[in-house]
């Protein structure tokens, strides 16, 4: 009988012992997970952060590229602008061009050549136009 009662306890120990193994090991398993789960939120956060960012940068870079697209934009405006206003200039140029009493005025003030018996008086600042300049013919001697 005494065999049995020191086998008893030994066998109480044991089943004592298993127990508590199998809790501590149940403790380690919940514990890494516990660890594991928040390795992978912190991970999923960075990723999540570097997207957003990432995504912002790339709106950043979209606004300052149509802002300067933009600013682009209104100068070539202008410049066509600039540019309609210049080529109505010189359609109104080639049409006075066509005109001989014009092109006989501008020899006349540019180069200073005369008709016969006309003579040219050049007064500094007096004449500013085209249309001002008098051109007066003299009678012959």
């Amino acid at each position: 009988m005494s065999e049995k009662k020191s086998r008893r306890p030994n066998s109480i120990s044991r089943i004592h012992q298993d127990f508590v193994k199998q809790e501590e090991i149940k403790a380690k398993r919940l514990h890494n997970r516990k660890v594991s789960l928040y390795r992978n939120l912190a991970i999923m956060t960075t990723i999540f952060f570097l997207t957003v960012g990432s995504l912002l940068f790339t709106l950043a870079h979209q606004k300052n590229n149509l802002q300067e697209k933009k600013e682009a934009e209104i100068a070539l405006k202008r410049e066509l602008d600039n540019q309609k206003e210049q080529q109505k200039e010189l359609k109104t140029q080639i049409v006075k061009l066509d005109d001989d009493d014009y092109i006989a005025k501008i020899v006349r003030k540019d180069l200073f050549l005369s008709k016969k018996g006309e003579k040219i008086f050049n007064i500094p600042n007096a004449a500013k136009d085209d249309d001002e300049m008098d051109f007066s013919q003299s009678q012959k001697d």
